[in-house]
């Protein structure tokens, strides 16, 4: 007796070749995405650090107003600030005006400005070989030094040997995309020491 050996069916043929594509093309498709993933979450990454830079240098600048000011105030000593108070200034200082007086009316909006001209004590201190803030551009640069602002508010209530200020600070992260802006009240107490007495 004769044996039949079975034909494949000619449609079939193909079949494996285009299956092999099919798998080959989504494998493709899954690769890409997992690299345009990664790709995304480095940059989230690098805002995230962006943005703490930013936030560490204000609150840098914000802590050195607050030692500053501790060291150098004076009962009533403020000015009325403008522009033209922190051109050439070497140090911070003590406004009577509010930052609401700024051409923004408020501390959230940087640069700040009074008739278009900044204001505010730019902060960016020597340190060893050059400045603490690098913001001559480049990797590990900032967009600009952070700047602090200091006003006076006048005399507190609940103590009338105490006088309370607001310090602002702002900076840039890399770049001016990205920014950071701190608010402290610090009130300081003066007291009266020696004079005599019984």
């Amino acid at each position: 007796m004769r044996t039949r050996t079975p034909q494949p069916i000619r449609g079939a043929r193909g079949m494996v070749l285009i299956t092999t594509i099919l798998l080959l093309v989504v494998v493709t498709l899954l690769a890409l995405a997992m690299l345009r993933g990664v790709g995304l979450e480095t940059r989230i990454a690098g805002n995230v650090m962006d943005k703490q830079r930013a936030l560490q240098a204000a609150t840098s600048s914000e802590d050195y107003a607050e030692q500053w000011l501790v060291n150098n105030v004076t009962p009533n000593a403020q000015t009325p600030c403008s522009a033209a108070t922190f051109t050439a200034t070497l140090s911070p200082e003590i406004c009577s005006n509010s930052l609401s007086t700024t051409d923004a009316a408020s501390a959230a909006t940087v640069p700040w400005n009074m008739g278009g001209s900044p204001v505010g004590y730019s902060y960016n201190p020597a340190s060893g070989a050059g400045n603490l803030f690098n913001t001559a551009g480049g990797p590990n640069s900032y967009a600009a030094a952070p700047t602090v602002y200091i006003a006076w508010l006048g005399s507190d209530y609940s103590n009338p040997n105490a006088t309370d200020y607001q310090i602002d600070a702002w900076s840039y992260g890399g770049g001016t995309g990205t920014v950071a802006v701190v608010e402290s009240t610090y009130q300081i107490v003066f007291t009266a020491t020696g004079g005599g007495g019984p």
